[in-house]
């Protein structure tokens, strides 16, 4: 018996070790490193576009595994340059380290079927999701650069946060019950950046 489960183990460890080097084999190389403060990456930047300061939008290829990506930039956050700069630096590699996070993307805001945010009928995408709730944190209209951070809570006590650009339409339907369209998308945010020489 115990013959037989010697034999066994012996046999699983050599399957598990046979289907690990096949997978891993399989796997596409990439550049990206994993690091304690984001994902370090390096790609040719190809676009440079205001988003409204501080931030801007790069746009990134990455040649050797034909693709390329979207990344945000804090100009305020990352010191070391600003829209000149990066206009110097397209059509060169650059190397930079990101985060990666999932985020929610408010798409509409409405209460009793009428928007707050658009003066037109919406046409939603099959990835639209719909929540409903008390919509917090829209007290006042965003003066600052930067997009205001809203809420809506449900009843049983779900928050979900969207950052976003608060309207006076939006102040005077804070603290009722909306619903809010919205999807889930993923954020790029790139935390250091410098031209590859």
């Amino acid at each position: 018996m115990r013959n037989f489960q010697t034999i066994t183990a012996i046999l699983l460890v050599f399957s598990l070790l046979f289907i690990s080097n096949h997978s891993n084999s399989a796997t596409p190389k990439t550049n990206k490193t994993f690091v304690d403060d984001g994902i370090n990456e390096f790609g040719i930047l190809r676009g440079v576009e205001d988003s409204g300061y501080p931030l801007a939008t790069l746009h990134i290829e990455f040649p050797e595994r034909k693709f390329s990506e979207y990344f945000t930039i804090n100009l305020e956050e990352v010191k070391n340059v600003n829209m000149g700069i990066l206009q110097k630096w397209k059509g060169k590699y650059v190397a930079f380290t990101y985060n990666s996070d999932l985020t929610n993307a408010l798409i509409d805001l409405q209460i009793n079927g009428k928007s707050a945010i658009h003066t037109e009928p919406m046409q939603f995408s099959d990835n639209v999701q719909i929540v409903v709730g008390v919509l917090r944190g829209a007290g006042k209209v965003t003066e600052s650069d930067l997009p205001s951070t809203i809420s809506i809570t449900t009843t049983d006590n779900q928050k979900l946060l969207f950052d976003y650009y608060v309207t006076p339409e939006i102040v005077k339907i804070n603290g009722r019950k909306v619903m809010a369209y919205y999807e889930e998308v993923v954020s790029n945010t790139i935390t250091k950046i410098k031209v590859s020489k």
